[in-house]
C-alpha cells in the first residue's frame, strides 16, 4: 500500500457527509442517495488551486510551503529522496473539485465522490513520483535540473497515467459527465511550467521529451538499437521494490 492509498482511506474515514441508503419500497433494493445540494458551498473556489507552486526543489527552498495549492512535494535525494502529500490541502482541493462539479452536474453519488478523491490523490502521487525518477536520472547521467520543464513533464506524466486507466478503474467507472468536468478542472493550469503540459499530451512526444530531459545524449547513444529510452525511464516510476525515496503525510 502506498502513501496515496493510506491518505485516501484516512480522508474517507473522516468523511461525515455520506447520505444514507434509501429504500423506496419493500419490494425494491436500497439505493444510494444523491449528495445534497449546496453540501460543498463552504469549499474554496477552484481558482485557488489553478496557480500551482513548484513542488520539486532543493533542500530548504520550499518558499511556498504554506500555500494551500501545494498538494505534494518531492524533496531531492540527499539519501533518500522524500515525497510528502499534504492532507489538509488535498482534502480542500477535493471539496473544491466537487463543489465545481456539483454546480454543473447535480447528480453526484457518494461513490462517485470517492472516485474523484482516488483519481485526484493518485494523480498527485504520480506527479511526485515522476520528480523522483528525474532526480534519480540526474544523479545517474549528470543531467541538469530545469524546474519549469520538469513541472510540465510531471503534469504530462499524470495525464499519461490517467489515459492508461481502464474501464474498471476509478476514472473509468465515474459518470461520463462528472469525469469530463473533473478531469478538465484537474488539468487546467495557469502557472509557469505546469501550463505547458499539453505539449506532451501525446504519448510519443512525452517519451521523447522525457528522454531529452533526463539524458540529452540518449538519442545518439541508443540510435539504431530499438530501445525507447524514454519508455525505460518512465517504467521506473512503478518500481516500489527498489525505491530511493521515503513517503509521509504532511
Amino acid at each position: 500500500m502506498t502513501i496515496a492509498d493510506t491518505l485516501i482511506k484516512q480522508i474517507l474515514a473522516d468523511t461525515s457527509w455520506k447520505p444514507p441508503m434509501v429504500t423506496y419500497g419493500d419490494d425494491q433494493l436500497p439505493v444510494e442517495a444523491l449528495l445534497p445540494e449546496g453540501i460543498f458551498e463552504d469549499a474554496h473556489n477552484l481558482d485557488v488551486f489553478i496557480d500551482r507552486k513548484p513542488d520539486s526543489l532543493e533542500e530548504g527552498s520550499y518558499e511556498n510551503i504554506e500555500s494551500i495549492c501545494l498538494l505534494g512535494t518531492y524533496h531531492h535525494m540527499h539519501s533518500p529522496g522524500e515525497i510528502t502529500l499534504y492532507r489538509k490541502n488535498i482534502e480542500a482541493y477535493w471539496r473544491s473539485l466537487l463543489k465545481h462539479a456539483h454546480r454543473q452536474f447535480p447528480f453526484i453519488y457518494p461513490t462517485d465522490a470517492e472516485r474523484v478523491l482516488n483519481v485526484m490523490v493518485q494523480a498527485v502521487y504520480r506527479h511526485e513520483r515522476f520528480h523522483y525518477v528525474c532526480d534519480f536520472c540526474r544523479r545517474l547521467f549528470g543531467s541538469s535540473f530545469d524546474r519549469w520543464d520538469e513541472e510540465a513533464l510531471a503534469v504530462a506524466a499524470e495525464w499519461q497515467w490517467l489515459k492508461s486507466e481502464g474501464a474498471n478503474s476509478h476514472v473509468g467507472r465515474m459518470h461520463p459527465m462528472l469525469r469530463r468536468i473533473v478531469v478538465d478542472a484537474m488539468f487546467h493550469h495557469t502557472s509557469k511550467g505546469y501550463r505547458d503540459w499539453r505539449q506532451f499530451a501525446n504519448s510519443g512526444k512525452f517519451l521523447a521529451a522525457v528522454s531529452d530531459y533526463v539524458h540529452p545524449q540518449a538519442a545518439s547513444i541508443f540510435a539504431g538499437t530499438g530501445l525507447d529510452f524514454g519508455r525505460w525511464v518512465v517504467s521506473q516510476v512503478a518500481d516500489d521494490g527498489n525505491k530511493g525515496w521515503i513517503e509521509k503525510i504532511g
